[in-house]
């Protein structure tokens, strides 16, 4: 039940004796209040409901004298609804002299908040975001360069037959500057083994360093 009512206010007596002025509707969710001021003579009020607000709305008392130039509340007692509910509200002034007809609608109660379904900021605070919880490469442990690949071992296999002859043979000044070429040829190959990881480049390093082999081979065969 709302702390402040809801308030359906009726002016009595504006223009001439027995007058009633109330708006063309209302609508409450719970309990509310119609104010009835009157801005005239003394009179006699009677509030009464009809069509289905009947069984659903009440008050304390139907019948209510308000004194001239005075202001009198009452309070409307309605219970909590699942469908909406309509019906009048009748004010009937001067024994039923004259009056006025407002047409009401109770409303259900809006469904409080669910503050459960609301994930409190801490908990996220101190976690991880989801992609990079789910991310393999988030948590993989760089490689050591020193560690063994398939490219470096077929650089040192392909490389040390050949350097054992080499210094078994008399070398010229062109066989020197083969020699370097092909060294260096070794060095590119086992940079590259040893940054790069993959089918595709240990393919490349291997070739490279068949080829260098080969040419060893000729130079000293």
């Amino acid at each position: 039940m709302s702390s402040e009512a809801s308030v359906l206010g009726v002016t009595l007596n504006r223009d001439r004796l027995n007058q009633a002025l109330a708006p063309a509707s209302f609508a409450a969710a719970d309990d509310f209040v119609v104010v009835l001021r009157n801005e005239g003579e003394p009179v006699h009020v009677h509030l009464r409901f009809d069509g289905p607000l009947a069984a659903a709305a009440s008050v304390s008392t139907s019948n209510h004298f308000v004194d001239a130039d005075a202001t009198r509340r009452v309070r409307v007692s309605v219970p909590s609804v699942g469908d909406p509910v309509e019906g009048t509200l009748e004010v009937v002034v001067g024994h039923g002299a004259a009056g006025t007809e407002v047409p009401v609608t109770l409303t259900p109660a809006p469904e409080p908040a669910d503050e459960s379904a609301v994930s409190p900021a801490s908990d996220s605070a101190g976690s991880p975001p989801a992609a990079a919880a789910n991310d393999p490469s988030a948590s993989r442990v760089p490689a050591d360069p020193g560690d063994g690949t398939p490219a470096v071992d077929a650089v040192a296999s392909a490389a040390t037959p050949a350097i054992d002859r080499l210094r078994n043979v008399p070398l010229d000044l062109a066989t020197v500057g083969v020699v370097v070429v092909a060294a260096a040829a070794l060095v590119g190959a086992l940079v590259v083994g040893l940054a790069f990881d993959g089918l595709a480049v240990s393919l490349g390093v291997a070739a490279v360093v068949v080829a260098v082999a080969v040419a060893l081979w000729l130079l000293v065969g």
